[in-house]
């Protein structure tokens, strides 16, 4: 990670959750570079050619799931932190999510105003 800066990617078929995201996330002093991506093979093309410290994806997504980005993500890029935020919140993708290597699972209808402190958790002191 560069120092104090995050370089963040958020994956989200809704455009209005990408928005909301955006709007709380670029006012954090500590976010370098925010990203937006609808769909599985938009991620992918991103990660390809951008320096990620964490990805903030959905499970439901157009084509692939946010779980296969996620395998995808921890195979080839295993030190990117990465965040469920959906509103899939059953125990068992919660658990499967943790199992591939998730770092957190967030609620989407009851946790969004959490994601910024989680945020800063990541920024080296």
């Amino acid at each position: 990670m560069q120092s104090n800066c995050l370089n963040i990617m958020l994956v989200d078929d809704s455009q209005l959750v990408i928005q909301k995201l955006f709007e709380i996330l670029s006012e954090l002093d500590f976010v370098h570079s925010l990203t937006g991506a609808n769909s599985y093979h938009q991620a992918i093309t991103i990660l390809s050619n951008t320096p990620l410290d964490v990805v903030l994806m959905d499970i439901q997504l157009p084509g692939k799931n946010g779980i296969d980005l996620l395998g995808f993500i921890k195979e080839n890029y295993p030190s990117i932190a990465t965040i469920m935020l959906t509103n899939e919140v059953s125990q068992s993708y919660k658990s499967l999510c943790k199992a591939m290597g998730c770092d957190h699972y967030i609620d989407k209808s009851t946790e969004f105003e959490s994601i910024a402190g989680l945020l800063a958790s990541y920024v080296p002191a």
